[in-house]
């Protein structure tokens, strides 16, 4: 594979612009030389998100999507990059998060998991240590040759990435920088509107779907006055110096 990678990051939201902001800010600030695009999918009807740069591209749409599977397909088809690195709206990339990913991406790899990557359940940093599927990386070649990202909700990023790596487990990659290079920060607690799929349950008979039930829980907010409508330009920006949060992550990794 030609290097530098032409790196996509694919970023879906929902009503999350505080997060949002701040992951935005993380894409960037890289340091990477290399081509390289943030794509932002936004289905929250009562939104529209706007911030012009060249490497930037948001789709406003007017309906919300009905299965995750259908955002996650639509977002890879808009992404121009050959390597696809999902870069969620509440989770934090350093300045070196594409640098890695164009490090420890082999010529023959399909997918990469993060080994090395910064729990965050605010205000601190609480271990350094495998992400699981937070933050993968993988082929859009793959990704078309799989038949694409299952139209599932909960559970379908687990189907994915177990379809992946059914093709071969040599070309999955485990990326594990040292832990003052570590360059992926997944937010799981401790921040206003942070919140996962996974954490919501997989979806049962005898309930709505987590798509509707995550409407329900911003509408909420939403009615709390607690998530912006109409015209928003974003504002990119960190709330916390997560560079510093890395730093002192890394000296109490040397401790133990």
């Amino acid at each position: 594979m030609v290097r530098p990678l032409r790196i996509s990051g694919k970023c879906t939201t929902y009503g999350r612009v505080n997060v949002l902001e701040e992951a935005l800010y993380g894409f960037l600030h890289q340091d990477y030389e290399g081509w390289n695009e943030l794509v932002i999918v936004n289905d929250y009807p009562l939104q529209t998100l706007h911030f012009e740069h060249p490497k930037v591209r948001i789709y406003n749409l007017n309906e919300t999507f009905d299965i995750i599977g259908n955002k996650e397909n639509f977002t890879i088809d808009k992404c121009e990059g050959d390597i696809i690195a999902v870069m969620d709206d509440d989770d934090v990339a350093l300045s070196n998060h594409l640098s890695n990913i164009n490090k420890y991406w082999k010529d023959d790899t399909n997918l990469m998991h993060w080994n090395q990557a910064l729990f965050y359940n605010g205000p601190n940093a609480t271990k350094i240590a495998p992400v699981g599927n937070s933050g993968i990386v993988f082929s859009k070649r793959v990704w078309e040759e799989i038949g694409r990202s299952p139209i599932e909700n909960a559970g379908g990023d687990m189907t994915f990435v177990v379809t992946i790596h059914n093709l071969g487990r040599s070309k999955v990659a485990l990326a594990a920088p040292p832990d003052e290079e570590v360059g992926w920060m997944y937010r799981w607690g401790g921040i206003q509107n942070v919140y996962h799929q996974s954490g919501k349950g997989t979806d049962t008979p005898d309930r709505m779907n987590i798509v509707e039930r995550n409407k329900m829980h911003v509408e909420r907010l939403r009615k709390q006055g607690q998530i912006p409508i109409g015209d928003i330009q974003l504002n990119p920006h960190w709330d916390h110096d997560y560079v510093d949060i890395r730093r002192r992550a890394a000296i109490e990794n040397k401790k133990k």
